[in-house]
């Protein structure tokens, strides 16, 4: 049910027309293919957390507001009384949903809008400030649960920043031209002219003008344009596998360095076992010199 729900909000970029057609045809215009895209994350990053902060200061004062209307009762006849009409919270899944949320908009289009995780930053820092005063002030308390993790929380981030990789991968080699003037910087030493040698070229008889436009599609006859969009088609795909290689390779090798218990509190963790267990050794040895005595 999470998977669903995760997926669910990553739709809307995935199946924009404009992109799907770049993708498609593996060419940008001028102006590039990220602004609808990078519209829609400034909305998420900057809008909607707005909204969500001022609904998470607005909500539980309205929720006690509204139980004291209720249930009758005056403002503060009894601490216990008072504290009963606070916003009662049942579950933190709506807050783990929305840092996955946040999390995989920053990671999967992060080549998109490298501002996000800026933007998530200043907003991760007010939200703490407003869920700390939200569920010590303003909301009953909570029974608590030991867990050992998150659950099947962690197995979705983890998910998610494997495919990151690919996403952002493929946003670079095919929705967009780096890779393609790399290739025309490699072969003629130069950018410029880059332009004019993507464009194909058609005169207009009634003025005998040439005109230049982008396409890339093939139409059945291999030409030079075909060869070269087809030659740009297999470096991109090499630049892909090499991509996603050798960041999976750098996360692992982060992974392994980084242990989850530090190694000093690791030795006093071992120390601490050992000592219980001499005492341990010791306790039974004098018990039985006891029942021998």
């Amino acid at each position: 049910m999470p998977n669903q729900t995760v997926l669910k909000h990553y739709l809307p970029i995935f199946n924009s027309n404009k992109i799907r057609n770049r993708l498609l045809f593996f060419k940008c215009s001028h102006t590039g293919c990220h602004i609808e895209v990078a519209f829609y994350l400034f909305i998420t990053f900057v809008a909607k957390q707005m909204l969500k902060s001022a609904y998470d200061i607005a909500y539980p004062r309205f929720k006690r507001f509204a139980n004291i209307i209720k249930s009758g009762l005056p403002h503060a006849i009894n601490q216990w009384e008072n504290d009963y009409q606070l916003h009662h919270v049942d579950n933190l899944i709506d807050n783990y949903l929305y840092l996955i949320l946040q999390f995989g908009f920053v990671n999967l289009f992060v080549s998109i809008f490298p501002l996000g995780p800026l933007f998530a930053f200043i907003f991760n820092i007010l939200a703490i400030r407003i869920n700390a005063r939200r569920l010590l002030c303003e909301s009953r308390r909570m029974v608590m649960v030991r867990l050992n993790g998150i659950g099947i929380w962690f197995k979705i981030l983890e998910n998610v920043s494997y495919f990151s990789i690919l996403s952002n991968a493929l946003i670079i080699a095919f929705s967009s031209d780096i890779i393609d003037k790399l290739i025309y910087f490699f072969e003629n030493g130069t950018i410029q002219g880059f332009t004019k040698a993507n464009l194909l070229h058609s005169k207009i008889p009634s003025n005998n003008l040439t005109c230049g436009y982008f396409e890339s599609k093939y139409h059945g006859e291999l030409s030079d344009k075909d060869l070269h969009f087809y030659k740009l088609f297999v470096y991109k795909l090499a630049f892909v596998i090499l991509y996603q290689n050798v960041v999976q390779w750098i996360q692992k090798y982060i992974e392994q360095s980084i242990t989850d218990i530090p190694r000093h509190l690791d030795l006093r963790i071992k120390k601490e076992r050992f000592l219980i267990k001499q005492n341990l050794k010791l306790d039974t040895s004098n018990s039985k010199n006891e029942i021998i005595g």
